[in-house]
């Protein structure tokens, strides 16, 4: 593992944030880029909504990460404010973005689901690039096993474990893969949006089952899998429920704004 990338003046500069700068960065150009093409947004207004999508992800993703590791931060409270020893919620994360997005669409008057159909065709990117960065940390590493690929990692032991930040990148690569088949012809807008939220809990599911230091809630299942199966089964009962209902076909329009 290399958690410290490199030192700038006794400063070290750690792989975890770095990865996650770095996906947040391709990700504002990346989308940008989609929008613009497609006259969604101009990039000017695309970066202003990206401003608070980014803080109020990043501070989603701490505060779902500190609720669910509680115990250990009420022992040293200022830990909390160590974003670089990493410590970050995806589902926090989305949840922080998504909301304000929401928020700042509705105010603006942008078209939110059209901009989120794009968001989403990055999202597995960034997601991998983020867990390169996990790898490296030698965080969120899995159960022991003596499988060929097996790795070690920072859990404070020499055992030989399941690389699943290797699956995650995997499963992200797959869901990119799926997401781009249907980019060009989306049920409905926002679809995209859903559909990556559904791939991601089902391959987060499967995961899971492989990743150590997980709470388990009921039996055999980690708190984690209980979440995915509750918003699995909510998400597809919303794309059946709309792709059955939709009353308007997917909107190609270019968005006038003033500027």
């Amino acid at each position: 593992m290399r958690d410290v990338l490199f030192s700038i003046g006794g400063i070290n500069v750690y792989a975890y944030g770095t990865a996650v700068a770095v996906a947040l960065l391709l990700g504002v150009i990346w989308v940008g880029r989609m929008t613009t093409q497609k006259k969604i947004v101009d990039f000017d207004h695309l970066l202003d909504l990206a401003l608070p999508i980014v803080i109020w992800a990043i501070i989603g993703a701490r505060l779902l990460y500190v609720l669910l590791e509680l115990p250990i931060y009420l022992q040293d409270p200022i830990s909390i404010l160590y974003l670089p020893d990493g410590g970050l919620s995806f589902y926090g994360a989305v949840i922080g973005g998504f909301l304000a997005g929401y928020r700042h669409c509705k105010k603006s008057d942008l078209p939110l689901w059209r901009i989120a159909d794009q968001v989403a065709l990055y999202l597995p990117i960034g997601y991998a690039i983020a867990r390169i960065g996990c790898l490296l940390h030698g965080c969120c590493y899995g159960v022991p096993t003596d499988l060929p690929w097996a790795m070690r990692c920072a859990a404070g032991d020499d055992l030989l474990r399941h690389p699943t930040q290797i699956y995650a990148i995997i499963a992200s690569l797959f869901i990119f893969a799926v997401l781009w088949l249907y980019r060009k012809r989306p049920y409905f807008n926002g679809f995209l949006f859903w559909l990556y939220v559904e791939l991601y809990v089902l391959t987060r599911f499967v995961i899971e089952i492989f990743r150590d230091s997980q709470i388990l809630a009921f039996g055999w299942l980690r708190t984690t899998q209980v979440a995915c199966l509750f918003i699995a089964l909510a998400v597809l009962f919303y794309l059946r429920w709309a792709m059955k209902n939709r009353t308007e076909k997917v909107s190609n329009a270019p968005v006038h704004l003033d500027s």
